[in-house]
């Protein structure tokens, strides 16, 4: 099965339509105010309105608040848990609003990527991640060899044109890239994006 790709941190139309032309597979959009990425609700359903619906479409949220994810919920497909929701919230979100559910794992070692393990059976997807959030910095990836994980993931973290080799080694579902496609921190560039989709996915 070919390997998934899911650019992180679109914040302009142009970008997007590159991306989708390119094959992309998911669009994350951020809603973290410390993020150079960081997306209000009224932009954010500007950018989405027009994706098509075999891109799934995903909100990236940071301990957010069930007032400020009604805003969004209608734009989105899948709510991508990056901050220090517990097992107890993640059953609530994805009870309330029936999205799919991606689950961030910031690692550092093996012990901290085997807290997936608590979320297995609520979420659709993880996300091993390093613990730096957006600042690219990469973990370990051979860790992820020696877990047993029974749900799809993705990787992240410093991923770029001139690793993603050394990333799919490990046959992983998808691979998440941000920075590695950008041309000045939070501005994605759309030649990076064609290269990039197009060494992954050809």
């Amino acid at each position: 099965m070919q390997t998934k790709v899911k650019i992180c941190g679109m914040t302009d139309a142009a970008t997007i339509q590159t991306a989708i032309d390119h094959k992309v597979d998911y669009l994350g959009f951020v809603f973290y105010q410390k993020s150079p990425r960081n997306l209000t609700p009224k932009q954010a359903t500007l950018l989405t309105k027009n994706i098509p619906s075999h891109i799934n479409k995903v909100a990236v949220l940071v301990n957010e608040t069930d007032q400020f994810i009604e805003y969004i919920k209608n734009d989105f497909d899948t709510f991508q848990l990056h901050g220090d929701e517990d097992l107890n919230r993640v059953k609530e979100l994805k009870k309330k609003y029936n999205k799919k559910i991606i689950k961030a794992i910031k690692v550092t070692d093996e012990n901290s990527a085997k807290k997936f393990q608590q979320f297995e059976d609520e979420v659709d997807m993880f996300l091993f991640d390093s613990p730096a959030m957006e600042k690219s910095a990469k973990f370990n990836w051979q860790i992820l060899q020696n877990l047993k994980i029974t749900k799809p993931y993705l990787i992240a973290g410093s991923i770029n044109i001139n690793n993603v080799d050394e990333v799919l080694k490990y046959n992983p579902y998808g691979i998440d890239v941000s920075g590695g496609v950008e041309k000045n921190r939070g501005i994605k560039c759309g030649d990076k994006i064609i290269k990039f989709l197009d060494k992954v996915k050809t």
